[in-house]
């Protein structure tokens, strides 16, 4: 019996290396700050109990959550677990920021290139998590 190898190469090609991806961003949905809409609707998601984040093995992308005392958490997550690089005191805080964040600026475009477009959160993911299709910008 004889074996036979086929060697494949795969080329790994990074969303900012992409055109698609770049004018996907210039795109005035994704420049344009999410608002206070989104911003009470995400919040009031979050104070329901849910997470907004992905939960798989090593890194997860950035993610949002709550805590007993209704502070407001946002940052990285790995193995389903939220590492928070910005905490947020009380709702008020944390809807003026959001609202005032886009898919440009949380798309982490500043970090190193794994990190920069990874699982970031968009208005589609938060359109998403919300429950919503479409809200005017």
């Amino acid at each position: 019996m004889i074996l036979l190898m086929q060697i494949i190469e795969i080329q790994i090609i990074h969303p900012m290396n992409n055109e698609e991806y770049r004018a996907y961003l210039e795109l005035p949905e994704n420049t344009t700050a999410f608002g206070d809409r989104i911003a009470n609707l995400v919040a009031d998601q979050l104070q329901s109990g849910k997470t907004l984040g992905y939960s798989h093995r090593d890194y997860c992308g950035m993610g949002m959550q709550t805590d007993e005392h209704q502070r407001f958490f946002y940052g990285e997550i790995y193995d389903g677990y939220l590492e928070a690089s910005k905490v947020f005191e009380n709702r008020e805080q944390f809807v003026s920021w959001l609202s005032e964040q886009s898919t440009v600026s949380l798309a982490r475009l500043d970090d190193e290139d794994f990190f920069a477009g990874n699982q970031v959160i968009s208005r589609n993911r938060l359109l998403e998590f919300i429950g919503e299709k479409e809200i005017p910008f």
